[in-house]
């Protein structure tokens, strides 16, 4: 029995093979596919990009421009989005936030009041703190990468594409079954919003699946210098460090300090950025390291499909020597930000209207929404008291060989609602549920 049955058993629900997400990437792709040619010309759109582009958080932002532009030509290239019979050409503009909440909140009204935009890409936490009085009052779609942002005064905030927080929840369920002896978990992250409300969610999701905390503290979103932090954390004896919602940079401060250090178990993290931690330690050190955020060549999704269609399309235009070569490898981020911006798409096609409640409305409406990583719902009331969560699929990761490669697909929901009463526990005991929170 390998891992893809195991998970399927112990989650009691089914785990997409490689044939359905095949099948699951076409269908997707195909759903903006309408005939073009007859229909009239409606009024241009305009989306914004509102994320960091410079500073430590820029790993989870930057990248996510390649994978929106690359969907608006795409969809321009049919004459635009076909929404109430007319098509409409879209445009994105971008603002450089660099993660801090006073120059989001600057961002936001220059993209609402000066650039008219419907829809805005953004990666959350402080930001999003910041941004949502005018946003909601506004009436614009605010697509989040983290869940945690949800809440029902927030009601235009939508999140979910991104599987934070629920891949650091299903994190240490996957290592105890796949490595049922290891009993012992720690956890860190930078002390800010994103990382105490994932954080708590971590945690009460490893109580719930078994393991003992030896470790869960935050450092200061300053630090620079992770050498007596990973010294605090090695002398608890953890069988696995885990790094949370830690910044990209962080994380690549983090692993090298754990390899210095002599740390043999295994490294968890939210996101695993292969290529610059690899610049820190050998290939051999992260082997079996595990994330959530999959490359589209990976051989799981299969070929043709919409994941490998994207991975090739990405190099000829952003890779080495392309036209727009972006002088790195892809990324995970390179496809997350598009998840809700295609999933707001949808959405106005469902609604016949770019009318924000009224996308959210048949979006909701639907008992299976087309992603990128497969048919989701939305839910979020039981976590945040809105249904305002997108729920795909989730990929669980392992590295092999220094590449990244998909080793189970599962779903959360049915996960979750065993465990809820006791990881929601551990939220309020931390003062992390959305009702606790400012």
């Amino acid at each position: 029995m390998d891992r893809r049955d195991i998970l399927k058993l112990a989650a009691g629900l089914p785990v997409a093979a490689t044939a359905m997400m095949s099948f699951i990437g076409r269908a997707e792709a195909a759903w903006l596919e309408t005939p073009t040619g007859s229909e009239p010309e409606g009024e241009p759109i305009n989306v914004g990009f509102l994320a960091a582009l410079s500073g430590p958080d820029a790993g989870w932002g930057l990248p996510g421009l390649t994978g929106n532009q690359m969907f608006i030509d795409e969809v321009n290239k049919q004459g635009g989005l076909l929404v109430g019979g007319k098509r409409h050409r879209l445009e994105m503009h971008a603002f450089d936030d660099e993660a801090v909440g006073s120059k989001a909140l600057q961002g936001a009204k220059e993209l609402v009041l000066q650039k008219k935009v419907k829809f805005i890409s953004a990666i959350g936490g402080n930001p999003a703190d910041a941004t949502h009085p005018f946003l909601t009052k506004s009436k614009v779609i605010y697509g989040s990468l983290i869940a945690t942002d949800i809440k029902p005064d927030r009601p235009y905030l939508l999140a979910g594409g991104d599987v934070t927080p629920r891949i650091d929840m299903l994190r240490p369920f996957y290592h105890k079954l796949t490595n049922p002896g290891l009993s012992r978990w720690a956890v860190c992250s930078q002390d800010d919003t994103i990382g105490q409300t994932c954080q708590a969610w971590e945690v009460g999701s490893a109580m719930a699946d078994g393991w003992e905390i030896v470790y869960d503290k935050h450092y200061a979103i300053e630090t620079t210098d992770f050498a007596p932090i990973v010294t605090a954390i090695l002398a608890t004896n953890p069988d696995v460090v885990s790094l949370n919602l830690s910044y990209p940079t962080f994380v690549a401060l983090i692993i090298e300090q754990l390899y210095l250090q002599g740390f043999k178990g295994k490294v968890s993290a939210n996101y695993l950025d292969t290529e610059s931690i690899l610049q820190k330690v050998p290939v051999d050190y992260l082997e079996g390291a595990v994330d959530s955020f999959p490359l589209f060549d990976d051989p799981w999704w299969g070929e043709p499909s919409f994941q490998a269609q994207f991975y090739n399309e990405w190099l000829g235009r952003y890779g080495p020597g392309a036209p727009e070569d972006v002088h790195r490898n892809i990324t995970g981020i390179d496809w997350d930000h598009v998840i809700l911006l295609r999933v707001w798409a949808q959405g106005a096609q469902l609604a016949g209207s770019f009318d924000p409640d009224a996308i959210l409305g048949a979006l909701r409406s639907q008992a299976q929404i087309p992603t990128i990583l497969g048919p989701a719902v939305m839910s979020g009331t039981d976590m945040w008291g809105i249904d305002n969560m997108l729920s795909p699929p989730i990929p669980i990761n392992e590295v092999k060989a220094g590449t990244k490669r998909i080793q189970a697909q599962v779903r959360f929901d049915n996960w979750f609602a065993a465990r809820k009463e006791q990881i929601i526990k551990v939220v309020r005991d931390k003062g992390q549920m959305w009702d606790q929170r400012a």
